[in-house]
């Protein structure tokens, strides 16, 4: 037997009793407050569906046998108008226990069953069930509401990252070379994040003394601090504007002290040199970055240089810039090792001598389309894992016929 101190502890269940007795009905009815339960009465099943509209009920207590619409069409036509997400515990009452007769009940949404004649026990049990069903009903609906607000949460948070990360990529193609406005040095770029923002940077900056400060760094790793590191040498590089190759050298010795001052796992390979567009004389300096590529009319080949650590290893680096020429005509083409690590769909890598290629076979175009051409070329090789790592490719050159105006 349940305790009247458990009973009325909890919360009372709403009934809906359905029969065509009025005497059973009135002794369920008194039976059922004695269970902490409140109740309302139908007569028949058309009642029972008016009743069912204006109120709210956890639990159902119906008979079988009616005149008019039997118990099981009743709960057929309770279970259609309620649907999956409203929670109602459905019994039925009859005198027929045979397994056919329980098994159509079941296949109608019967959840329990009560045989006349009744006893209490037996109601004891059904209703001790249809609370326990009641309880968890409530209790899930809880948790469903507090998950639903946290994933409302989560969603806004996710929405604001997502804006952040968009503001940071625009941030970083803004700083990506303009095409146009460089005089006789021509300019053409491809820059593709692996993620959403990239630990790339590409920058071509016009000095006061008509020289062009150039660089490409790749900042170890990928995502939010990748982004951050590359963002800031980006900024010091601009800020410095070295225009000299003793300003080159002294820039991007400070440059590597700073990284290497901030205590982290966080480095970069950069190369990064001085070029007037008037004379050809360039500069350049290479922190364990991938040579680049210098095309003339009728070959392509990488240049070669002695190079350095990358950006954070050792504080006391030297990065002594090398002198090149750069005739009208030539093209200078840097790449980050995302271009090269690049694999087709049976993981094989782009490698050095790969690139060459590609940009042998383009040599003939203008260099926008050039670099369009390598571009789509590495597109194509792109992988069913997508990108692996920031892909970026820089190449400047001397046009002939500005220079030739100018003379």
């Amino acid at each position: 037997m349940i305790s009247s101190g458990s009973r009325h502890s909890e919360r009372p269940l709403n009934v809906l009793l359905v029969d065509d007795d009025d005497l059973f009905l009135e002794y369920l009815t008194w039976e059922l407050e004695t269970l902490n339960c409140t109740a309302q009465c139908a007569m028949d099943a058309e009642k029972a569906l008016t009743l069912l509209q204006d109120n709210v009920f956890d639990m159902v207590v119906t008979d079988w046998q009616m005149p008019g619409m039997d118990g099981i069409a009743l709960v057929e036509r309770i279970r259609a108008l309620h649907g999956r997400d409203r929670f109602l515990h459905v019994v039925m009452t009859t005198a027929r226990g045979d397994s056919q007769t329980i098994r159509h009940a079941l296949n109608a949404g019967v959840d329990d069953f009560l045989f006349k004649p009744l006893d209490r026990i037996q109601l004891e049990l059904a209703m001790a069930s249809a609370r326990r069903n009641v309880a968890l009903h409530y209790r899930l609906q809880r948790r469903n509401h507090h998950l639903a607000a946290a994933n409302a949460r989560t969603r806004e948070a996710y929405r604001r990252v997502q804006a952040d990360l968009d503001a940071a990529a625009a941030l970083h193609r803004r700083l990506l070379p303009d095409q146009d406005s460089h005089g006789p040095l021509q300019v053409a770029w491809t820059y593709r994040p692996a993620q959403h923002i990239s630990g790339d940077t590409i920058g071509l900056i016009p000095l006061r003394n008509g020289a062009h400060l150039f660089f490409l760094a790749d900042v170890q790793g990928h995502g939010v601090p990748a982004a951050l590191a590359s963002f800031h040498i980006h900024h010091r590089l601009s800020q410095l504007a070295p225009d000299t190759p003793a300003a080159l050298s002294q820039a991007i010795s400070d440059l590597n002290r700073e990284i290497e001052g901030q205590q982290s796992e966080s480095y970069a390979t950069l190369i990064c040199g001085l070029l007037f567009p008037q004379s050809g004389e360039s500069w350049i300096i290479c922190a364990g970055h991938p040579p680049p590529f210098i095309m003339h009319l009728e070959d392509v080949a990488p240049l070669v240089l002695e190079g350095t650590f990358p950006l954070g290893w050792f504080p006391d680096a030297n990065f002594d810039p090398m002198p090149f020429q750069l005739r009208p005509g030539d093209r200078l083409i840097l790449y980050s090792d995302g271009v090269t690590e690049c694999c087709d769909t049976q993981g094989t890598m782009l490698e050095q001598s790969g690139l060459r290629a590609l940009l042998d076979a383009a040599r003939s175009y203008p260099i926008d389309q050039m670099v369009q051409q390598v571009d789509a070329a590495l597109r194509t090789r792109r992988g069913p894992a997508g990108l692996e790592d920031d892909i970026s490719l820089l190449a400047l050159e001397i046009s002939t016929n500005q220079i030739q105006g100018t003379a």
